[in-house]
């Protein structure tokens, strides 16, 4: 009877071991902080580091032209400007207007 009750105990505590294994290997490969998240993570991470990196230079190129219509007033900036969105010129000069497709 003993042998029966000791074999018994002895599955149960192999089975609870497996278990307890199985969780492990489970946790350290999957879940929320497992290896296979941190693989994800770490792309997402690089790839937010270059999307700052886009936006900062963004950021850069439009206090540039800020600049040039704040205090001290770029007259060549603003010709440039004028001539883009009224499509115009000076006496005597020719304008090309080339429809790209």
């Amino acid at each position: 009877m003993s042998n029966l009750v000791n074999s018994i105990s002895e599955r149960k505590f192999f089975f609870i071991m497996i278990l307890i294994i199985l969780y492990i290997v489970f946790n350290f490969f999957g879940g929320d902080r497992g290896l296979i998240e941190y693989f994800k993570k770490k792309i997402l991470l690089k790839e937010f580091q270059e999307k700052n990196l886009e936006i900062k230079k963004e950021i850069n190129f439009l206090t540039k032209k800020n600049d040039f219509l704040s205090v001290n007033i770029n007259k060549d900036y603003l010709d440039e400007i004028y001539r883009d969105y009224f499509v115009l010129g000076k006496k005597g000069e020719k304008i090309y207007i080339i429809n790209q497709k």
